[in-house]
């Protein structure tokens, strides 16, 4: 029998009682004075005009002079939770409990918005010390249970939540709260390794928590810096002795990553290309809330700028150019720059006259441009004392490197007659007897084991934790400080700040003699200059480690040395070919890692089956289809190999999606038109619970739980949440020979000439929003957690994030109230959308903008991985400008240009269940 109606009727009749009885409730406050503060609760009734309030976190509680602090909002769970069970999204609230801390034993004169003002004047009344304590419990319950739920709904670091829990309760005696336990502490010895090299979230949040709580002993630096990695020695490979490797290699590190060009105008394609569409290849596809705007700042560190004249002379001025570096860390300060090969004279003069304008705008920062000696060479090094410019400029023969590090120079010079570099090592060459010269690729790109291996040296492992340790410590200083005004104690300095329990003792002492510094400008550190500027990793000076760092280095060497035991070279490919004259492109894509050691890449690699030539044929109307080859490996030894795929018909979605957590994953996965199958034999299907099991019928039907069907025909083993899309799949199914042996293929079709393209569109739409309602939710707390000024609150949470706030719909934050109400932050998308007079454009995610398809397919075999894919694209028309893309090829950088610039096709787009043809014309 369906409960469901059941169900909605009973809450139905509770939601009435709950309306009715608040149109007639009162506000009700009680608090109770105490040290180091009081604790007071106050609960209002809501109206439904303030539910919305709810989900923007827009409830405030005010105190006429400034006298409560840390307030928690609560207004219940129990409504969440039957409208994910029933599937109609979150109920309105019926009212809203606030648990707040308070000092002084004076009246208190609140008014709490919701966001309509409800005004109370309680007069706190003495207690027992079991009765406050036992309401500081409460309050410290549901101040936890509100950072919680900020955190899972936020799309922004969740620094002040981490901040705060950590620091009162340390304060306040209790223990810690249930996100202070993180993974961070449990990871294994590679994943603390990328843990660390990633700069993730989960460890960035622990190593703040460390410091705010001060755990561990001052340790001193009198330790020799600890062995590198024992790796292995690669065999050599045979290599033909008349290969060809360009003269750029030659003068390259061979610890240094290779993004080669070959002409100058394939690197402006490049910067046009991110240059349109958010500033790096992650923005192209991901949602983001802010910008970091890495590609301008390393702009702005190496002196490089626009030119005007770069697409006219480019080419005839340089032979050829190349992005290197030993790490790609844009945030903090990257060892990185640029090498030109010159063609004449007139590519140096044009250097000489980018930085004579560089000094001129940067005179006011203090800027110098002075010749220095690296290697007994003479090395122009303009620089500002805040390191936001860091650039040396060298000159060796033909050969033009701008570079923010010096270590980087010092080994340009030494590898100038072909020692030591990367066109030199066995691997490169290797490399290019496999991705010859004479391919003309657009991007060339090359990891060098000896680039992984500098990763994991040493410098940069035990720096890495050195700097993680400093840029958390700037953060957690710059919200103490924002707490002590808001508690109206003195903050000025760190001395201060400890004394009111709101740094911990010793904060700030370090074994390398570093520490955070207060000037009038920003806190920096002492040794590596402000945060989003350090000096480059291998031109920090290491002279000495504790014995803790020295212990953790052995162990993970150790590891490296016995499990990952060498590092495997990574090169990509990328081939730019036309499909029509109105912007559409192909990019042929080729990424090989060989060789190849399997053992260090544990149960994952474990899974994919042998290669084969035989695959799923398509099926007729499949917009998406993904299909793999796998077994069971070390996760499940007893499952053979087998076919597994997955796909998506192109026609409608069958609902709308209104749940949250994991009811709406289920109802995102009942609406999408799709199917999951298996041949020849089940394999992890079988996995599935038992109670995904059932009768078949005489057609190979069984019905499931969650209104899953599965029906077994031909061999195949095949489920769906759509049984009329089940019989109409599982008679096309079958195999086919292909030319090509791999493990894993997808083909997406044109996406954006679906007719999924709507309801992919409100997907992404309703994801923005919710990035772009967090953003307003940590202004929000900052306001209300730290007392930080409203119409300061974008300037001081982007101070606090070191980026713009973007909105991911393609709005700006702006203050807006409403009468008797107070002013809160909103996005003017949001404004647009309820304003009939002038409704905003429909939203347009930016992946649909410029995707148009996709074939590709992985291949594991013979000590080698091997990725081949075609992307098509639509290009926006755009003018070339000489920029820096850089790495954050990688990382968050530009938002994307505006609506308004894209100009539409001409050309009719291909139908989405078109094949990717082969033929395609090369630029």
């Amino acid at each position: 029998m369906d409960v469901r109606p059941f169900l909605v009727a009973a809450v139905a009749a509770l939601l009435f009682w709950f309306s009715a009885d608040a149109a007639f409730a009162r506000v009700d406050v009680e608090a109770i004075p105490g040290s180091p503060f009081g604790v007071g609760r106050i609960t209002a009734p809501l109206r439904l005009a303030d539910a919305d309030a709810a989900d923007s976190n827009g409830f405030a509680l005010v105190e006429e002079n400034d006298r409560v602090l840390y307030p928690a909002f609560t207004t219940g769970r129990i409504g969440r939770f039957i409208g994910q069970l029933l599937g109609t999204g979150d109920l309105p609230p019926s009212s809203v409990t606030v648990y707040f801390l308070f000092t002084g034993d004076q009246p208190l004169r609140l008014t709490l918005y919701t966001p309509s003002a409800n005004a109370a004047t309680v007069v706190p009344v003495p207690q027992t010390a079991r009765v406050h304590s036992r309401m500081l419990q409460d309050w410290w319950r549901e101040y936890n249970a509100a950072a919680r739920q900020q955190i899972s709904d936020g799309d922004y670091p969740p620094l002040v939540e981490t901040y705060l829990t950590t620091m009162l309760g340390q304060r306040l005696g209790f223990a810690p709260p249930l996100t202070d336990r993180t993974r961070a502490e449990q990871l294994d010895q590679t994943q603390q390794t990328l843990a660390l090299l990633m700069g993730t979230e989960s460890l960035r949040l622990a190593t703040m928590r460390e410091s705010i709580q001060g755990r561990g002993a001052f340790e001193a630096a009198d330790q020799p810096l600890p062995a590198d990695v024992a790796w292995r020695t690669l065999p050599a490979p045979p290599i033909a002795a008349d290969v060809v490797i360009e003269p750029m290699a030659a003068h390259v590190p061979e610890e240094c990553f290779y993004i080669r060009f070959g002409r100058f105008s394939n690197y402006l394609w490049l910067d046009n290309l991110l240059e349109d569409y958010g500033g790096d290849l992650g923005s192209m596809i991901t949602l983001r809330g802010s910008s970091a705007d890495l590609n301008g700042r390393m702009q702005r560190r190496l002196a490089l700028e626009k030119n005007v004249l770069a697409d006219l002379l480019g080419d005839t001025v340089i032979a050829d150019v190349a992005i290197i570096g030993r790490d790609t860390f844009s945030e903090q300060g990257a060892a990185m720059g640029m090498m030109f090969q010159a063609r004449n004279a007139l590519l140096a003069q044009d250097f000489a006259q980018q930085r004579a304008r560089a000094l001129a705008r940067e005179k006011a920062n203090g800027a110098t441009n002075v010749t220095v000696k690296i290697a007994g060479r003479d090395v122009s090094l303009l620089s500002t004392p805040d390191n936001a410019v860091r650039s040396f400029y060298a000159v060796d023969g033909d050969f033009h490197l701008v570079t923010t590090s010096r270590a980087i120079v010092e080994r340009f010079f030494e590898i100038g007659a072909g020692r030591g570099s990367l066109g030199a090592s066995p691997e490169f060459r290797q490399a290019r007897t496999e991705m010859p010269v004479s391919r003309d690729d657009t991007v060339f790109v090359y990891f060098s084991s000896a680039f992984f291996r500098g990763l994991v040296s040493p410098q940069y492992q035990i720096e890495l934790a050195r700097r993680m340790q400093s840029v958390t410590e700037i953060e957690v200083l710059h919200m103490a400080r924002l707490a002590a005004r808001a508690e109206k104690q003195p903050g000025e300095t760190i001395d201060d700040l400890i004394r009111a329990g709101l740094l911990p003792r010793g904060f700030g002492q370090r074994a390398d003699g570093s520490q955070p510094i207060i000037t009038d400008e920003a806190i920096v550190d002492s040794l590596r200059g402000p945060r989003g500027n350090f000096i480059p990793i291998p031109d920090v000076e290491l002279t000495g480690v504790t014995r803790s760092e020295a212990a953790r280095y052995v162990e993970r060497a150790a590891f490296h040395r016995d499990n990952w035991k060498q590092m495997d070279p990574l090169m990509v490919s990328v081939k730019r070919l036309a499909r029509d004259r109105d912007g559409g492109e192909r990019l042929v894509i080729d990424a090989h890692i060989a060789p190849l050691d399997e053992s260090k890449y544990g149960w994952v690699m474990s899974l994919l089956g042998p290669p084969s030539t035989r695959r799923v044929a398509p099926v007729p109307g499949d917009v998406i289809s993904i299909q793999a080859v796998l077994k069971g490996g070390m996760f499940d030894p007893s499952i053979p190999a087998h076919h597994l795929f997955v796909g998506v018909q192109d026609m409608p979605a069958s609902g709308a999606v209104r749940s949250s957590g994991f009811m709406r994953t289920l109802q995102i996965l009942q609406n999408t038109p799709g199917y999951l199958g298996a041949w020849p034999r089940p394999g992890f299907l079988d996995l599935l619970p038992a109670i995904l099991t059932g009768e078949r019928d005489v057609y190979g039907f069984s019905a499931l739980p969650l209104g899953l069907w599965r029906r077994d025909v031909n061999g195949f083993s095949v489920l769906s949440f759509d049984k009329r899309l089940l019989g109409d799949v599982t008679p096309h199914l079958q195999l086919e020979e292909t030319d090509t042996a791999a493990q894993i293929r997808v083909n997406v079709g044109d996406l954006s000439q679906s007719k999924l393209s709507g309801w992919i569109s409100t997907l992404m739409e309703d994801r923005a929003r919710q990035a772009s309602l967090g953003n307003a939710r940590l202004l929000h707390a900052l306001s209300q957690q730290l007392h930080v000024p409203r119409e300061e609150a974008l300037k001081t949470a982007e101070h606090l994030l070191d980026a713009k706030l973007v909105c991911p719909l393609g709005g700006e934050y702006q203050l807006a109230q409403r009468d008797g109400s107070i002013a809160l932050w909103q996005s003017t998308r949001w404004l647009a959308a309820i304003d009939p007079a002038e409704p905003p454009d429909p939203y347009q995610p930016l992946v649909l903008d410029w995707f148009r398809g996709l074939d590709a397919q992985l291949t594991k075999s013979d000590g080698r991985l091997v990725v081949h894919a075609e992307l098509d694209m639509q290009r926006r028309p755009s003018a070339s400008k000489f920029d820096i893309p850089l790495l954050n090829l990688f990382g968050g950088n530009k938002t994307p240009k505006k609506d308004e610039e894209k100009k539409p096709s001409a050309e009719p787009r291909p139908s989405p269940t078109d094949s990717l043809k082969p033929s395609a014309r090369e630029f």
